[in-house]
């Protein structure tokens, strides 16, 4: 659903979906197929430590429940961070799915997230909580320069 609507958005270049699942790709291929037919979107099945060459800097990457699945998240977000364009934006999207989740459960997860953000080197942080069962949490970010600054 989200390469959907990030596919209704971009009004220039590709949108780039990847996971890990091979499934998930065929899932979205179906419900994407129009725009993956017409060149927008683009689906790789890969491992966040394998990430295909996308051709060029990213203006967003976002991260929907996938750091908790990342060996070494900090290691993965720099090399995300290297993919952006200076000023070029990121955002990790967490919904905790552990029993008995509640809205400290997602207070949590966002400053950890926030927390690697720091440390991979991201700026201009904020929390944006979207009030479901449980909370979902966003934590966008900006890249202040290239990975070597």
């Amino acid at each position: 659903m989200a390469i959907a609507e990030l596919a209704r958005r971009a009004i220039r270049g590709r949108v780039f979906g990847v996971d890990h699942s091979a499934t998930m790709v065929r899932m979205a291929a179906r419900r994407n197929a129009a725009a993956v037919r017409e060149g927008r979107v683009r689906l790789v099945a890969a491992p966040v430590e394998r990430l295909p060459d996308f051709g060029g800097p990213l203006d967003v990457i976002p991260a929907v429940n996938s750091v908790g699945f990342r060996p070494e998240p900090v290691d993965r977000l720099r090399e995300l961070r290297g993919l952006l364009r200076p000023g070029g934006r990121i955002a990790l999207v967490s919904q905790p799915r552990c029993p008995g989740a509640s809205r400290e459960t997602t207070v949590r997860a966002a400053r950890e997230l926030r927390v690697m953000l720091e440390r991979a080197g991201f700026a201009g942080f904020r929390v944006e909580t979207l009030e479901l069962d449980p909370p979902v949490a966003c934590v966008p970010a900006v890249n202040p320069g290239s990975s070597g600054s």
